[in-house]
């Protein structure tokens, strides 16, 4: 009986990551289909109110019993782990550096957390599961490194990305240090996303205007968004963060580059390379290594379900 309630217990486990992993995933793809169709943060500005919309009736039970220190909890873990995040790598993609900088640059988000891990009691990363980072690090340059071009662009441009990675590193620190009270899952993701819209409202009306393009590219791409970045990304990263030490979220976060490789090649054709292949190998063969609690280390918060 305990045998099989374990074997249930890492198949739901296996479950949480996987959906992270591919949740978080989808935005690049939903950012693919409307980046011809006007500015990112357009798009990511009425990603947010739609978004917004679809949570409230979920979220309208719990927003009524939140207290104004939780709410502003939450919204300050918006601005940092979405707007933080979002905003400086769509900035640095419109200021000249190619997507698969910025996309190789933000994936260092799984080692920032980890290396940042040591300021959180029980978090720190130990033994084996250095050699688990290095192991997945190394499969994720080099599943990533076809679709890098560094062009000449600014130093600060560069910075952009790297900004992003400290922001959602910190607001990842601060949830696993100092969660505030629970609340419901649909209220806490609300709040969170009211927090960012006001700041992509500003940059979307800087860039040109706030009103959403008429086409059903740009319609499309934000309702992928909504749905599978928005409420399955963070949703997702959020629950994820409660069940799992930060080594074993990190772990799975440096499947983002490769499984959005193969998605594209699946769904628009684009090239799939053998060296993309042997850099998911390399992040497979580390991920255990991570997983892995040293007995002298203070209990983390692990998966419970």
């Amino acid at each position: 009986m305990n045998a099989h309630k374990t074997r249930l217990s890492l198949l739901a486990s296996a479950f949480l990551l996987f959906a992270m992993v591919l949740s978080w995933s989808s935005g690049f793809i939903g950012y693919r289909y409307v980046a011809d169709q006007g500015s990112v943060y357009l798009a990511s500005l009425w990603r947010f109110i739609l978004a917004a919309a679809v949570l409230l009736p979920f979220a309208w039970a719990g927003l009524r019993q939140v207290r104004r220190r939780d709410a502003l909890h939450q919204g300050l873990l918006g601005l940092f782990a979405i707007a933080g995040y979002i905003g400086p790598i769509a900035g640095a993609i419109q200021l000249g550096m190619t997507p698969g900088t910025a996309s190789l640059i933000a994936n260092l988000l799984p080692l920032t957390i980890v290396v940042m891990a040591a300021a959180v009691p029980g978090q720190r990363t130990r033994g084996w599961q250095w050699l688990g980072l290095a192991v997945c690090l190394t499969g994720m340059l080099v599943a990533s490194d076809a679709s890098v071009e560094w062009a000449a662009t600014d130093i600060l441009v560069y910075s952009l990305p790297l900004l992003a990675v400290l922001s959602l590193a910190a607001a990842t620190l601060y949830e696993k240090a100092a969660p505030g009270a629970p609340m419901p899952a649909p209220a806490a993701l609300f709040i969170q996303v009211c927090a960012v819209i006001p700041v992509f409202a500003g940059l979307a009306f800087l860039e040109g205007g706030i009103r959403p393009i008429f086409s059903t590219g740009f319609a499309g791409g934000v309702v992928w968004l909504v749905m599978f970045s928005t409420l399955g990304g963070y949703g997702f990263y959020w629950l994820c963060l409660q069940r799992f030490s930060i080594q074993r979220i990190s772990g799975a976060l440096f499947l983002t580059p490769p499984v959005t490789m193969m998605w594209a090649w699946l769904q628009f054709g684009d090239p799939l390379t053998l060296k993309a292949m042997a850099g998911v190998g390399l992040i497979l063969l580390g991920l255990p290594l991570l997983g892995i609690r040293q007995a002298y280390a203070i209990p983390a918060a692990e998966e419970v379900c």
